[in-house]
C-alpha cells in the first residue's frame, strides 16, 4: 500500500511538472505567434502607408474641398480667393437653369450604351485572332497596342480636327457617311436609327483606337485559359461554337466585366464627351465654382452608373460560371 502510495503521488508530481511546462510552452508559443501577427500586421501597414497618404491628400482631401466649393460663389482678388456661400444655388442652376447639363449628360449616357458593346466585341475578336499562332503576331499585338501608348483623349482629338480638316476650315470625317445615311432612309429604317448607325460607322477610327487595354487584357485572360479543357472539350466531340460559349465566354467573364467598366470609365473621362468639354468651358470663363457643382454631379452619375453595371455583370457572371 505504500508503495502504490508512493508512486501515485510520484505520478501526481510528473503530471503537475509536465502540465505546468506545457503551459509555459503554450505561453511562449502564443507569444511568439503573437509577435509574428504583430509584425507582419506592421509590415502590412508599411506597404499600404503610400497608397493611403496619397488617397487622404490627392483624393479625399480635394474632393472635400470641392464638395465646399460648390456651395459658395468663388471670386478671385489680389488677396487670393473669396468664398460667399450660396448653398444649393449651384445644384439648382445646374438642374434648372441651364439647359446644357443634363442634355448633356443623358447624351453622355446614350453614346456608352452602344459604344461600350462595340469596344469590347472589337477588342474580344482582335484577342482571339491574336491569340492564334501565325508569323507575326507580335507585331501585331504591338500595333494593337501602339495607340495606348502614343495616344490620349487630346491627342486624338486633335488628330480628328486637325488632319482630316479639309482646306475651307471645316472637318470631315476619316469615313464617309453619306451614302449609308441614304441607303438606310431609303430602306425605311427610322431617323434615329440610322443615325446611330452612321454615328457608329463614322467614330470607327476612335473606337479602335480605344481599344488597345481592352484587347491586351482580354488577351491575357485567353491565355489563362488551360489547353487542357480545349483537348477535353475536342475528344467530347464539342464544335468550335459551343467551345467558346461553354468553355472560353465562362472563363474569361470577370475579365470581360473588368474591360467593360474600364471602357465606361474610359468614355466618360475622354476629352471628347460633351461633358468634360463643359467642365473646361467653365473653367475658362473663370466660373470655377459652377465648373466643381457639374464635376461633382458627373462623377455621381458615372459612380452609379458603374456601380450598377457591376453589380448586374457581377451576378450574371456568377451564375454563368457556377
Amino acid at each position: 500500500m505504500e508503495k502504490n502510495t508512493a508512486t501515485n503521488t510520484n505520478i501526481q508530481k510528473v503530471e503537475k511538472r509536465t502540465g505546468r511546462k506545457r503551459r509555459n510552452g503554450e505561453r511562449r508559443n502564443g507569444g511568439r505567434k503573437s509577435g509574428l501577427m504583430e509584425r507582419q500586421s506592421g509590415n502590412g501597414w508599411f506597404f499600404i502607408a503610400p497608397w493611403l497618404i496619397g488617397f487622404v491628400y490627392f483624393f479625399a482631401v480635394p474632393l472635400v474641398k470641392s464638395l465646399y466649393y460648390t456651395f459658395t460663389k468663388i471670386t478671385i482678388t489680389n488677396d487670393g480667393l473669396e468664398f460667399q456661400w450660396v448653398g444649393s444655388e449651384n445644384y439648382l442652376t445646374a438642374f434648372t437653369v441651364d439647359p446644357d447639363f443634363v442634355r448633356a449628360i443623358f447624351s453622355s449616357i446614350g453614346s456608352i450604351i452602344y459604344q461600350v458593346p462595340i469596344i469590347v466585341f472589337f477588342s474580344l475578336f482582335i484577342a482571339l485572332i491574336l491569340k492564334q499562332d501565325f508569323h507575326g503576331k507580335t507585331l501585331m499585338r504591338s500595333i494593337f497596342f501602339l495607340p495606348v501608348i502614343i495616344s490620349s483623349g487630346v491627342v486624338i482629338t486633335i488628330l480628328k480636327e486637325n488632319v482630316f480638316a479639309t482646306g475651307a476650315g471645316q472637318t470631315s470625317s476619316l469615313f464617309q457617311t453619306g451614302v449609308i445615311t441614304e441607303l438606310l432612309v431609303k430602306s425605311g429604317m427610322g431617323m434615329p436609327l440610322v443615325k446611330m448607325i452612321t454615328t457608329t460607322v463614322g467614330q470607327i477610327f476612335d473606337l479602335t483606337w480605344r481599344s488597345g487595354v481592352q484587347i491586351l487584357l482580354l488577351l491575357s485572360a485567353l491565355h489563362n485559359i488551360p489547353d487542357s479543357m480545349y483537348e477535353a472539350a475536342r475528344m467530347e466531340g464539342a464544335t468550335e461554337w459551343e467551345t467558346f460559349w461553354k468553355i472560353t465566354f465562362v472563363l474569361i467573364s470577370p475579365t470581360l466585366i473588368m474591360t467593360i467598366i474600364y471602357s465606361i470609365i474610359d468614355y466618360f473621362t475622354d476629352y471628347s464627351n460633351k461633358v468634360m468639354r463643359m467642365i473646361v468651358t467653365y473653367v475658362n470663363q473663370g466660373r470655377y465654382e459652377y465648373s466643381t457643382t457639374i464635376s461633382i454631379i458627373y462623377f455621381a452619375v458615372v459612380l452609379l452608373l458603374i456601380l450598377f453595371a457591376d453589380k448586374v455583370l457581377s451576378k450574371r457572371a456568377y451564375s454563368a460560371v457556377n
